[in-house]
Formats: C-alpha cells, sequence, structure tokens
C-alpha cells in the first residue's frame, strides 16, 4: 500500500518506471490490424496471437513463446526470430 512507502520511495520509483516506459517501442493494436488480421486468417491463429507476430515482424524483433502453437506458427508465415523456452 503506498502508505507503507516513503515519498524519496515513491519518487525512486515513479523515475524508475517512467524510464522503463520511455524505454519500450509501443505499437498500437489499430496499426496492426491489416497485418494480424491477414495473418490469423492464414495461419488459423487468434488475432491476439497474431498480433505478437505482427508486431515482432514490425519491430524486426525476436518473438519469446510457450505456446507451441504460435511457435510454430509463427515460424512458417514469417521471417522474425521465435524462441520457446526449453521443455
Amino acid at each position: 500500500m503506498i502508505k507503507d512507502l516513503e515519498l524519496e520511495e515513491v519518487n525512486s520509483t515513479i523515475e524508475d518506471l517512467t524510464r522503463i516506459y520511455d524505454g519500450l517501442n509501443v505499437i498500437a493494436s489499430r496499426d496492426l490490424a491489416a497485418e494480424s488480421m491477414q495473418i490469423a486468417l492464414s495461419r488459423n491463429l487468434s488475432i491476439y496471437d497474431a498480433l505478437y507476430v505482427a508486431a515482432s515482424e514490425r519491430m524486426n524483433g525476436t518473438l519469446y513463446t510457450a505456446d507451441q502453437k504460435l511457435c510454430t506458427n509463427a515460424n512458417e508465415v514469417t521471417n522474425i526470430r521465435v524462441l520457446k523456452p526449453k521443455s
């Protein structure tokens, strides 16, 4: 609870969270709508999973997932790097 924190701790935490947020590359779902729908329909993925694939592709990034179906489909549909935890 906030009443358990000193003002100094709160200010430090806010500064840390602001630095983290400023380092994020945020992409709105609406900016990925067309690509996500195409990926979802062509690979039989949920739109939710397809958004992750489209975002990774747009950012030329790596998709980390524990979902085997998503891992398999993402590898087949895009040129992104897909990593999953070892079983």
